[in-house]
């Protein structure tokens, strides 16, 4: 989990930020068309954008507009970015997608009076330059239209979450940002800027380990990660290639984390980028922060979540998962698998997961959870029809051989011996603690790779109860 920072993406076109004008007394909905809570409200007009999420208004001061221009960071979203600014057909550059992410927004908004909203007057981007975070709004065919809606429905932009001040528009971004990915338009089409990048054979998916085992903190960011697969039939050099979240971080045009010269995703393999320090080596690379990076995802009003892109060389995205998925996925396993968990007992607890469907079904990559912990399952773990794997929560040497009204425990477990009948195999947790599960009251549930809970593969027991996401 990560604290959302909004930093800068201009350079030569941002100064430092004036006061920020009042609101007038009117409110008015923070998302365009949609039942939403009410924001304040700035009237102000624009000559023309800087790039795709970023420009220099005046805003109106009482019948006046003022002379100094703030400049505004628009809320939600992150366009790509230029490196040479200028207005449209002057000479702008940058990358992928990014000039024609600039093109719309000046179309949209330059020499137009617009309305800039906010949920708080005084939210500003975190860092030096500290600017005004404010989602536009301007009138269109007689309505009102949001252009960064515009821009995520195009492909024109990442869907940009904020966990703070300003997460009105989360849900709505993050459901268009989908459905343009879904479509593989604009920037979610790898080939969107006409070149076929290198390792056109590759099929990548990912995995974002968004909560990390143990607790959420700096000290801990090695506990998030990304794994990148290759399902393909040849290895894939990540040469110059960068992997980034939702935020701008380091170089501006290359932002994120690069590969190093002798990173390759073997076929039919994978790599893990670890968010902090390490040294890399055997599949594994770090990324070098000292932060915590990704979102925990929530359901509930602020609708929090993130995302991880992989680019290529030519700045085009090969590869990427947003999370949670809202509105264009569905669970191969949602209805299919079991979980049970026996938790009465300090020194003998167990996860069963069991198919309940007629058909194979692979469990690799998916964990269980019981917060602060998980256990990933692997490629080995796919289980037939009607069987099931048992994870032990503590070692093997330290399970008794026998428990007062259990009868004999088979130390190592044998499948089909009781209470063991469906158990084909057993995987073993090997946590440092025992007896991690508390009797009065806890939850146990399987999350997909993309950390989505498995519909009907989850236990809950006391005050708790299931997540829903």
């Amino acid at each position: 989990m990560r604290t959302p920072l909004l930093l800068g993406v201009v350079g030569a076109l941002l100064v430092g930020l004036v006061a920020a004008p009042a609101a007038s007394a009117a409110k008015v909905p923070c998302v365009v068309g949609q039942k939403a809570p009410k924001c304040k409200v700035w009237t102000a007009k624009v000559k023309f954008a800087a790039d795709g999420d970023t420009f220099r208004p005046k805003i109106k001061q009482g019948k006046k507009w003022s002379k100094a221009k703030a400049t505004v960071r628009m809320t939600g979203i992150q366009a790509p970015e230029l490196s040479s600014y200028s207005r449209v057909g002057k000479g702008r550059r940058g990358n992928c997608m990014g000039v024609e992410a600039a093109n719309e927004l000046d179309k949209l908004i330059k020499r137009r009076k617009i309305r800039l909203v906010a949920m708080k007057g005084g939210s500003t981007t975190e860092g030096g330059r500290a600017r005004l975070r404010r989602t536009v709004q301007v009138k269109r065919g007689g309505r009102w239209i949001d252009p960064a809606m515009v821009l995520l429905q195009k492909g024109l932009a990442l869907w940009f979450p904020n966990g703070s001040d300003e997460w009105a528009w989360n849900g709505v971004y993050a459901r268009l940002a989908e459905q343009a990915a879904a479509r593989g338009v604009g920037l979610w089409n790898p080939e969107a800027c006409g070149r076929v990048g290198p390792s056109p054979d590759a099929q990548f998916r990912m995995k974002v380990k968004w909560d990390g085992e143990g607790t959420d903190s700096a000290k801990n960011a090695n506990a998030e990660w990304v794994r990148i697969y290759n399902d393909g039939p040849t290895p894939a050099p990540l040469s110059g290639w960068t992997l980034r979240d939702s935020h701008l971080r380091g170089n501006k045009m290359q932002s994120g984390y690069r590969f190093p010269s002798n990173a390759v995703v073997p076929a039919g393999g994978s790599i893990t980028v670890h968010v902090g320090h390490g040294s890399n080596g055997g599949g594994k690379f770090f990324w070098g922060l000292s932060e915590i990076i990704f979102d925990n995802a929530t359901a509930d009003k602020k609708q929090i979540g993130d995302g991880a892109y992989l680019f290529d060389p030519h700045s085009e995205l090969r590869a990427h998962l947003q999370y949670p998925c809202r509105t264009t996925c569905s669970e191969a396993l949602d209805g299919n698998v079991g979980l049970t968990a026996k938790y009465d007992g300090l020194d003998y607890e167990w996860v069963t997961v069991t198919n309940r469907s007629s058909q194979w079904v692979s469990l690799d990559g998916y964990e269980i959870e019981n917060q602060p912990y998980f256990h990933e399952f692997g490629p080995r773990d796919v289980l037939a029809p009607g069987k099931a794997v048992t994870i032990w929560i503590n070692e093997e040497s330290r399970i008794p051989l026998d428990r007062p009204g259990l009868g004999k425990v088979m130390v190592p477990p044998i499948a089909g011996v009781l209470p063991f009948q469906s158990t084909s195999f057993f995987r073993n947790w090997a946590l440092p603690s025992v007896g991690i599960l508390s009797d009065s009251g806890d939850v146990v549930t399987l999350r997909n790779p993309a950390g989505a809970p498995v519909a009907g593969a989850c236990q809950s027991w006391g005050r708790f109860s299931c997540p829903k996401v």
